[in-house]
């Protein structure tokens, strides 16, 4: 019974999610589809498991039970909705393919032919063995592709900005976390129809379910604390956009009070004339920065910001070396993401090309730039551009 009851709370509590979910995907479609059809078949498929206990007449048990087994092979589309969302988290797609239904082609046909098979009633223990077998290589097989899409993409993005930092390892740690839950719940499948099949019992694949329901409902309870791990990179561009309103626009990159230990006397001398004045140092930066001009300058060195603001280059120096997460030179190239971004969002792409937009804001050629505005955005200029098209 107390499996029966996780079922249905988990099979409930993922219905509700999907209704919330759809209610924001309908707002904003940053959020990745094929989540939002896992959750649903997921949790269709416990809430249905978990009902059978409470079926009223041993009868309508039985036979319920035995559709619930049939009909809930359906739910073998789990495993290329879990490779399809981690194949479009990695690229930032939100537009969907119709060659990635190729993908849903054997679950299908996988459920189809269980159902034809029941209704002809030439199902035997052994029909059963031979069809999970193929069934299990087909699960390794995505099983494998995951995990080389996971560690040839996610898991092996790096970069120094913070705010891009932080995102990526929460998405890291995310699909890590989802990866484990498909293996453990491939080899509790396993073990379940091992068992059933050394005792030469029809395989349900339903023993040990309560394993299952536990981890789904730990991953629902985690996806409604914390909803943003569903919206991917996008969340970045939200991130920058929420700091454009704060007094100091690139506030995540700057620390005004850092816990530093100076042994060097010239950086002694240096905090001493410096420290009180940290804050309006930053304030100039960011505005000067801002206006762009300067920073449009492919040759602009620290002398030229130091010449700028009519301050020493030493001060400027020690201030992007303690008060500054990312060096002088990232910095520039944060600049200069922001300034493209800016061009992008006021249609400079609909008569100009992206080669062009990489010397506009400052970059000597096209490469360092694209690979910079996907580090700072987390998305390709053409995808910012086409997803802000999208998002009107």
């Amino acid at each position: 019974m107390i499996s029966n009851l996780l079922c249905i709370i988990t099979g409930i509590l993922g219905l509700i999610t999907t209704f919330l979910i759809f209610g924001s995907y309908r707002l904003n479609r940053m959020m990745n589809v094929y989540m939002m059809l896992l959750i649903l078949v997921i949790s269709l498929r416990h809430l249905l498991i978990g009902l059978t206990y409470f079926i009223s007449t041993p009868l309508s048990v039985h036979s319920f039970y035995n559709n619930t087994y049939v009909y809930s092979n359906f739910a073998t589309v789990v495993i290329p909705l879990f490779y399809l969302y981690f194949k479009n988290l990695a690229s930032n797609n939100k537009k969907f393919n119709r060659k990635e239904l190729l993908h849903f082609v054997f679950p299908i046909s996988f459920f189809f032919i269980i159902v034809l098979l029941d209704k002809l009633e030439l199902i035997t223990i052994q029909l059963e063995i031979l069809l999970y077998t193929v069934f299990f290589a087909y699960t390794a097989c995505y099983t494998l592709l995951c995990y080389q899409l996971l560690k040839n993409t996610i898991w092996s993005i790096k970069t120094e900005t913070k705010t891009l930092k932080k995102q990526n390892e929460l998405i890291k740690k995310w699909t890590a976390f989802l990866f484990i839950t498909i293996c453990i719940i491939s080899i509790r499948l396993i073990v379940s129809i091992l068992l059933k099949s050394y005792n030469d019992e029809h395989i349900k694949g339903l023993s040990y379910q309560w394993i299952s329901s536990l981890i789904w409902l730990f991953i629902l309870i985690k996806i409604l604390i914390s909803p943003e791990i569903l919206y991917g990179y996008d969340m970045l561009s939200q991130k920058i956009n929420e700091n454009r309103n704060n007094d100091l626009i690139l506030n995540t990159l700057w620390n005004t009070s850092p816990n530093i230990d100076l042994n060097n006397s010239q950086h002694l001398i240096l905090k001493e004339k410096i420290d009180k004045n940290i804050l309006s140092y930053i304030e100039q930066i960011e505005k000067l920065s801002f206006e762009y001009q300067l920073f449009r300058d492919p040759n602009m060195k620290l002398s030229d910001l130091a010449n700028k603001l009519n301050v020493p280059k030493s001060h400027l120096s020690y201030l992007f070396k303690y008060h500054c997460t990312i060096s002088f030179s990232e910095y520039k190239k944060t600049i200069r993401i922001h300034d493209a971004i800016k061009h992008i969002e006021q249609d400079y792409l609909k008569n100009n090309t992206l080669d062009s937009l990489s010397k506009e804001v400052g970059f000597t050629s096209y490469n360092p730039f694209f690979t910079s505005f996907k580090e700072v955005a987390g998305v390709s200029p053409i995808e910012y551009s086409k997803n802000l098209s999208f998002g009107n």
